[in-house]
């Protein structure tokens, strides 16, 4: 199955960016990638995908801030974004929920096919 959809990961683990680049190409989904917040909404103005997976833990500032950010944005308020951390935190996924993320997701406890799943509900 050939997929189309442009997904944004905002993640400063380059590790994480590869396991989860390999899986989503390899699925057919066209990964694009931003190290941190100021990448990440550049990167969703511009190029504007489908979907937006945000870490919560980035070197110059926080998920929540950047969700902010997003959510904020004529361009870019629309995206869904699911966050995804090592934090199980329930205070933090309230946040996020309130903010306007559609999914918190807690990377230890999910497996790149889970997320690719997890994805393409949210998309349709």
């Amino acid at each position: 199955m050939t997929n189309t959809c442009k997904i944004l990961l905002i993640e400063d683990d380059q590790d994480q960016i590869n396991m989860y680049r390999f899986k989503f190409e390899k699925e057919g989904f066209v990964l694009i990638s931003a190290r941190n917040g100021g990448e990440g909404i550049t990167a969703a103005r511009s190029e504007k995908p489908d979907i937006i997976l945000l870490d919560l833990i980035l070197v110059n500032e926080s998920g929540v801030e950047v969700l902010k950010k997003l959510k904020s944005d004529d361009v870019t308020r629309d995206i869904p974004v699911i966050m995804l951390t090592n934090l199980a935190k329930k205070e933090m996924k309230l946040q996020s929920e309130r903010l306007g993320a559609v999914d918190f997701i807690v990377k230890t406890q999910i497996t790149p096919s889970d997320l690719v799943r997890r994805v393409n509900q949210e998309l349709g």
